[in-house]
Formats: structure tokens, C-alpha cells, sequence
């Protein structure tokens, strides 16, 4: 509890007094040995914001975070009401598609955290000895009150744990990319495509990663092209540009889109604008993973888990990747505990829980990972689902899902080795997948296990 509130004040002192210091200390959750990060000297946005405003504030989604008010009526929780406060916006901002600000007691309307267009507020009240702690977030321009939740915090030793579940998964529900905000920005987008071209190519990534349709995924392919080009220094664009052209081409999928050796170089560009971004990192693991650069994959993904603070904002990436890379221990816990918190885990993070239960030969959690994954457009879904029948002894069961994968990846057969292989790094498995495929029906699939282009 005691490392808690240190660590909430130290965030709160970074976000407000200290935003100028050229050292930042942080406690990582967990650990009571500090950390100490050198920071460049910049120029700093006004000590309520923690992400940069820009000029045009419709451009970007910006996000008031309010102080709580204390409805219990003690001292003490004033405490806990200014530290919630302060870790909502530490943890709003790791996304920095979302321009997030911090209040104090009373904001001006003429500052930038006045014109921001959301506002998430909440308060904290007594229930017993217990804690009754109600967030929402309210759509400034029409006052329309767009998502509510209360959460209890039961009194005791783990409250503090309790406090910042409250946190991580509120931060989630509102700004991970299929959240309140992307979703309800990426419905608006398609309204008002005259807004800023960085974010409106971001959108129209998050809408082609929540719907999967090829139309979705053309609009964002040109999108995010146009935008590196005019906003050459947006970081996410470059990174979500690689991540869609290694994608599809680690799928095999029809149609010449971006050479990987391009899709390399713009995932590299994007860590290297933003290094301190998971999620940059996180891309730039992901696209050397399926290019077989196995060592340097490890080392981002590494970087990727180090500055996310085990934030469980793309958490469930980060323990994808650590599992397809081999850390069998870390990797599957960190994806179970963001699916536990967070409402909106990527669907792909389960086939790491699928790969870990096969190696492990749990055959029930191999198809418990199967179902989770599913629905899915590509052709992982009805693999998986295939070797988890297969493993279940209910090969007899396995066609409908074979032939599921042919009609998605119809050449699927003639490419199976090589397309298994840039996702499982490891021959045993690899095998494992491919003998229980042949199992469940499908021909072709050992004979080409050396090919090595499609």
C-alpha cells in the first residue's frame, strides 16, 4: 500500500511540478528498487497536459481527466482521490493517439485542457468500510454522457491492488483501439473526412482492425501511405503501416500491398521516433518475429514490456510476442492477466495461450484458447480449431473447420510449412501442428514442409 502511494506521487509530481526534470523516477509495480531515466531537454506542454495539443484540437482526440470528488467525507480519501485522478491520466496517455490533460481544482476555459473535447470525472463514496468509486466520461461538445462504471474496492491489504485494477481497466475500456473513444472517432471519421490526415489514417486503422473487411483495409492502406508522406514524424502511422503490411504478407494473402523489407523499415522508423511507445516497439518485434530475426524480436519485445510499465495497455501484444518467442513463463501470464482486466483484448493474443497449452499438452485449453480466438477473417482461426479437435481425439469433428481454412487460404496446403513457421519458431511445435492438420484431413500439408516461398 505504502509503495502505492509513493509511486502515485511520484506520477502526479512528473505530470505537474516535475515535468521539466531532466531525471524521472519511477517505481515499477512490484518493486520497491527505483528506476532512473535520463530525459532529453524539450519543449513541454503546460503542466496540466501530458500529451502535446494540437493546433487544430478537432484533429485529435483530447481528454479532461477531472478530480474526483469525495463524497465519504474523510480526509484520507482525498488521497486516494487525487492519486486516481493522476494515474487515470498517466495511464490515458501511454496512448498517444489521445491528447489527455489533467485538471486542477478549477480549469480555465481559455487553457487548452478547457477545450478539450472529453471529460472523465468520477467520485468516490463509502459503502461500509468499503470503497463505491463511480468514473464517466461525458462528451463535452453535446454533454452526452458516452460510458459509466462503478467499481468496488473492498477494504483491506489489497485495496491498493484493487485501486489500480480500477484504473487499468477503465484506461482500457476508454482508449484501447477497439474502446469507447477509437470507436466512437472512428464512426465520426467517416462523417467528417476533412479532419487532421495523421489521426483520420489512424482511425481508419482502428476500424479495418475492427471490422477486418478488405474495403476497410484498402482505405487504411491508403490512408496511412498519404499520411506518413505529409506527417512524416507521426510515429503510429509508420508503425501501424508496417504492422498491416507484415501482416498480410506473413499470411500469404493475395496482392503485391508493401514489400516486407519495407514494412521492416517503416516499423523501424516508427521505434525510432517514439522508443519510449509499447506499442512501436511492440510492431517492430512483431514484423522481425515473422521475418525469422528471432534475437532481435526478443530484444524489442523486451523494450516493448520495459517502458510499458505493466500497464495493460497492449499488455496482451507484448505477451503474445514474449510466448511465439519462447518465454513460455512470462509471455501466457501476462496475456491471462490482461484478458482478465482489460475488456478489450486482441483476439491474436489467445493463440499464444493456444501455442503454450499445445507445448504444454493441455488439451482442454488448447481448444478453450481455439474458441477465445474465433470469429477471425484469416486462416489461424480454423487452424486452431482444427489441431484443438484433433488433440481432443475428435479428429472426426475437424472438417468443417478444414475446410473453413481452404476457403479462406484456398493454396493453404501447397504453403503450409512455411506459413506455420512464421509464427512458431520452434520445429517440435511446428510439427506437432502439422502432423495433427494431416489428422484432421488435410493432404499436401507434410509434403511441402521444405518450401520456402509462396
Amino acid at each position: 500500500k505504502r509503495q502505492g502511494r509513493v509511486r502515485r506521487a511520484l506520477q502526479h509530481y512528473y505530470l505537474t511540478a516535475g515535468g521539466d526534470d531532466p531525471v524521472q523516477i519511477d517505481l515499477p509495480k512490484g518493486s520497491y528498487e527505483p528506476v532512473f531515466t535520463f530525459r532529453k531537454p524539450a519543449a513541454r506542454p503546460p503542466r496540466t497536459a501530458i500529451a502535446p495539443a494540437s493546433a487544430d484540437t478537432d484533429s485529435w482526440p483530447t481528454l479532461l481527466v477531472a478530480p474526483l470528488t469525495n463524497l465519504s467525507g474523510r480526509e484520507d480519501v482525498d488521497f486516494i482521490a487525487q492519486g486516481l485522478a493522476s494515474d487515470l491520466a498517466a495511464e490515458l496517455s501511454r496512448n498517444k493517439a489521445l491528447h489527455v490533460f489533467l485538471s486542477p481544482a478549477s480549469t480555465s476555459e481559455t487553457s487548452s485542457a478547457g477545450r478539450a473535447r472529453f471529460e472523465l470525472a468520477g467520485t468516490i463514496a463509502p459503502r461500509g468500510d468499503d470503497l463505491k468509486i463511480t468514473l464517466y466520461l461525458v462528451d463535452r461538445h453535446t454533454d452526452r454522457q458516452t460510458w459509466a462504471h462503478t467499481f468496488l474496492c473492498p477494504a483491506g491489504p489489497d485495496q491498493g491492488t484493487q485501486l489500480d485494477q480500477v484504473v487499468q481497466t477503465a484506461a482500457s475500456t476508454i482508449s484501447e483501439e477497439q474502446g469507447i473513444l477509437s470507436r466512437h472517432f472512428s464512426d465520426e471519421s467517416q462523417r467528417r473526412p476533412s479532419i487532421g490526415s495523421a489521426y483520420t489514417a489512424i482511425l481508419r486503422y482502428h476500424r479495418f482492425e475492427n471490422t477486418r473487411e478488405p474495403a476497410a483495409f484498402a482505405e487504411a492502406l491508403e490512408a496511412l501511405s498519404r499520411a506518413v508522406e505529409t506527417d512524416p514524424d507521426c510515429a503510429l502511422c509508420w508503425s501501424y503501416l508496417a504492422r498491416m503490411g507484415a501482416v498480410h504478407w506473413s499470411l500469404g494473402l493475395p496482392g503485391d500491398v508493401i514489400p516486407i523489407e519495407a514494412s521492416l523499415a517503416a516499423a523501424r522508423r516508427g521505434a525510432g521516433l517514439a522508443p519510449r511507445d509499447v506499442r512501436c516497439r511492440a510492431i517492430l518485434a512483431y514484423v522481425l518475429l515473422v521475418t525469422d530475426e528471432v534475437e532481435q524480436a526478443r530484444q524489442e519485445a523486451e523494450a516493448a514490456l520495459r517502458h510499458s510499465g505493466m500497464s495493460m495497455f497492449w499488455l496482451d501484444a507484448v505477451g503474445y510476442l514474449l510466448t511465439l518467442l519462447g518465454d513460455w513463463d512470462r509471455g501466457p501470464a501476462l496475456v491471462r492477466k490482461a484478458v482478465r482486466i482489460n475488456p478489450f483484448p486482441r483476439r491474436s493474443c489467445y493463440s499464444a495461450l493456444w501455442l503454450d497449452a499445445l507445448r504444454r499438452n493441455d488439451p482442454a485449453e488448447v481448444l478453450s484458447a481455439a474458441k477465445a480466438y474465433a470469429p477471425e477473417v484469416y486462416f489461424w482461426a480454423p487452424l486452431m480449431e482444427a489441431v484443438a479437435l484433433v488433440v481432443n481425439d475428435r479428429a472426426d469433428e475437424a472438417a468443417a473447420a478444414i475446410e473453413g481454412l481452404l476457403k479462406l487460404k484456398p493454396d493453404f496446403a501447397d504453403h503450409a510449412s512455411l506459413l506455420i513457421r512464421r509464427y512458431v519458431k520452434f520445429e517440435d511445435l511446428a510439427r506437432r501442428i502439422e502432423q495433427a492438420l494431416k489428422a484432421a484431413g488435410l493432404s499436401g500439408s507434410e509434403e511441402v514442409r521444405g518450401g520456402r516461398t509462396l
